[in-house]
């Protein structure tokens, strides 16, 4: 992995891993669309669930307790964040 993806890239796919279902009700997005579930409406029917799971995962990334990205610069955390939600989004 060391040749292909630089060791921030893996990082961010760690994490990306790691909450990539946070929050699942059970169902799956078809389901949530056909409902009109609040996540379906909240997210306009695009990919609901892995829309709640990237804010979930932030949420929570950005408790104190929990703050994973506090010390990394601004322009690297952009950087994660950005292949972290494209990595979730993907999972659809």
């Amino acid at each position: 992995a060391d040749k292909f993806l630089g060791e921030a890239l893996r990082f961010a796919l760690l994490v990306a891993a790691l909450g990539h279902d946070i929050g699942h009700p059970g169902v799956n997005n078809q389901f949530l669309i056909e409902m009109s579930d609040e996540l379906a409406v909240r997210y306009n029917d695009r990919s609901p669930l892995e829309m709640m799971h990237c804010a979930r995962l932030f949420h929570v990334l950005t408790r104190t307790e929990t703050a994973l990205f506090e010390k990394v610069e601004k322009e690297l955390y952009k950087e994660l964040r950005k292949c972290i939600i494209h990595a979730i989004l993907h999972t659809d």
